[in-house]
């Protein structure tokens, strides 16, 4: 093997994407519960069971994503050995934790309130963009480097709808923050939807390359 410490950090990148999507799919059940939460606070108060349902998954889906940086991080400096696009993609993923370290206890502080969440939010939409970027690229470069054109042409697009995602993602975000009423309602439904499949076919073109250029190194 050529590139094993690309193919060592590839690795890891890809586990820590399947770790995300858990703790984004735990995180949509913590949301289903909130909804029934407020429901239940019109009524006669919280049962037992919603405030489980709400805080059980959040709490997972926080541990998850911490392991799921820290991986990515691992992933990346492992990858770094073999390429420079991959180095720099380490060093936004290491501002971006840093960044929602401060936020984070920023927030417990009190200290920022709304104003604070929303910059948090941005940071993490660029360095997710930024390190994704990196990433692809690393991958097309080993690729024109191993004469795998087809990698290297796939790259581009995938890269393209990724970031369309996120943007996307971040602009409904936005929208639901300034927006108010049933503006908010129809707007923030219909984006919402739009952004929620663009997200799903996204994170699987990433996915499917991610594990593509395994394959390429192995």
């Amino acid at each position: 093997m050529k590139y094993q410490n690309a193919f060592n950090g590839l690795k890891r990148i890809y586990n820590s994407e399947i770790l995300s999507l858990i703790a984004a799919a735990l995180g949509a059940v913590a949301s289903s519960f909130g909804g029934q939460a407020y429901q239940e606070i019109s009524g006669e108060g919280l049962t037992p069971g919603t405030v489980a349902g709400i805080m059980i998954p959040l709490m997972a889906a926080g541990i998850i994503a911490i392991v799921a940086a820290v991986m990515e991080l691992l992933g990346l400096k492992d990858a770094a050995e073999d390429d420079e696009y991959f180095k720099k993609g380490y060093t936004y993923a290491l501002i971006g934790l840093l960044v929602s370290i401060a936020v984070s206890v920023l927030q417990y502080m009190k200290i920022g309130g709304g104003l604070l969440d929303d910059f948090g939010k941005l940071v993490s939409s660029f360095v997710q963009i930024a390190v994704t970027f990196y990433v692809i690229s690393g991958i097309k470069n080993l690729a024109e480097k191993l004469g795998d054109a087809e990698m290297a042409g796939r790259g581009k697009k995938v890269f393209n709808i990724y970031a369309v995602t996120v943007i996307l993602a971040s602009v409904v975000t936005l929208l639901t923050t300034v927006l108010s009423g049933n503006i908010q309602t129809v707007i923030a439904g219909i984006l919402g939807v739009v952004t929620l499949v663009l997200t799903v076919v996204g994170y699987v073109l990433y996915l499917r390359y991610l594990r593509s250029a395994r394959e390429m190194l192995s």
